[in-house]
């Protein structure tokens, strides 16, 4: 299936914007494997412009933007 990944911030350091070939049933946290995003970043996944946990899975089609979770005081 194809999906749309759109990287928000740190997040493009590790990958870019486009259009990527995926297994059918892969989640956005699968998708974070496949792109080799580094598991010490903490990320939420909107797909079609909604929160979604990481483990749902994506379905041809879908536009998943991931963003970087950040902490500090």
């Amino acid at each position: 299936m194809r999906i749309e990944v759109k990287p928000i911030g740190l997040i493009k350091k590790y990958a870019s914007a486009g259009v990527r070939d995926v297994a059918d049933g892969v989640s956005s946290r699968g998708l974070i494997e496949l792109l080799a995003i580094p598991r010490e970043l903490k990320m939420v996944s909107y797909v079609n412009g909604k929160k979604r946990g990481l483990d749902e899975p994506l379905a041809d089609g879908d536009e998943v933007k991931l963003v970087t979770l950040l902490t500090g005081g």
